[in-house]
Parts: structure tokens; C-alpha cells; sequence
């Protein structure tokens, strides 16, 4: 789910999802591979992020970027697996949003989203708040991620 808190034009930064992400057969290798994926178990260092260019997405799998302009009191839902990003904010205003995740209940949790609980007093165990001197495996890139994947 996501909502904007005002007014929103794609030019603040909007929610842009990738028409057919979640259910186009050209997709289904990245939805096995990058999207259950556990970055941080699996040592990636980095955003996270599949690319830092939407187009790299639609060149190798298809699909079209969507987004609109979005007021106050609209709300997105779209399943978790529909790859999405946000534009770019090219204004000198902030745009304040919120995205959250939902599930029934009788479907079984996702351990990258809910695990154990958080304690203030403890370093990460994996990701960019980690400390490094504990992690014993070398980071990956996610360019060496995607040819371990085969998308090379």
C-alpha cells in the first residue's frame, strides 16, 4: 500500500509500478531469483536495488512504467512482488508518503520483513547497518548477484 500525504505529481516523487511485474511470464526468472532473494542473509552490499536505471528493467523483461498524479486521500495497493520505484523529486519540496505491507493472516510471514524483535542495543546482523568486522564473507555486488542469477 501506498499513500501520499497530499497532493503528489510524478515531478515530488511518485510511485511508479511496472505494469505486468508481478504476474508476465518474461518476469518469472527475477521474481525467483531477486525477488525472494534475501539481500541481507545473502551479504549484498549496496541499496539493494535491482538497477538505478528503470529502463535496464524494461529493456530485459518488458513491461511499462506506470505512474499519475495522486491527491490527498488516494491510496496505491498492489501486490508485494509488482516491482516498483518512485520518480525522481525534481521540485524544492518534500513529498511525505507511506508505504506498508499487508498480508492474510493464514499465509506464512515473510522472514525479510518480520523477524526477530529489534533491540536498539545490538548491531545488525546483515546490511548496511552491520558490522563488518563480525561479517565474515565478503559483500557481494548486486552485478555479481545478477550472474550468479544468469542475467549477465
Amino acid at each position: 500500500v501506498w499513500i501520499p500525504f497530499g497532493d503528489t505529481s510524478p515531478d515530488l516523487g511518485t510511485v511508479a509500478v511496472l505494469e505486468g511485474s508481478n504476474w508476465l511470464p518474461a518476469f518469472s526468472k527475477f521474481q525467483k531469483t531477486y525477488g525472494e532473494c534475501d539481500l541481507e542473509k545473502e551479504g549484498v552490499s549496496g541499496s539493494g536495488w535491482f538497477t538505478e536505471s528503470p529502463s535496464e528493467i524494461t529493456k530485459r523483461f518488458g513491461g511499462r512504467w506506470k505512474t499519475t498524479y495522486f491527491n490527498a486521500g488516494d491510496v496505491l495497493i498492489f501486490p508485494s512482488n509488482t516491482v516498483h520505484m518512485s520518480t525522481k523529486n525534481t521540485t524544492n519540496k518534500i513529498r511525505i508518503s507511506c508505504d506498508t505491507r499487508w498480508q492474510r493472516k493464514i499465509d506464512s510471514i515473510d522472514s525479510r520483513f518480520v523477524g526477530e524483535s529489534f533491540d536498539f542495543n545490538t548491531k545488525a546482523k546483515h546490511g548496511l547497518w552491520a558490522d563488518s568486522s563480525e561479517n565474515e564473507t565478503k559483500m557481494k555486488t548486486m552485478e555479481e548477484m545478477k550472474k550468479i542469477w544468469g542475467f549477465d
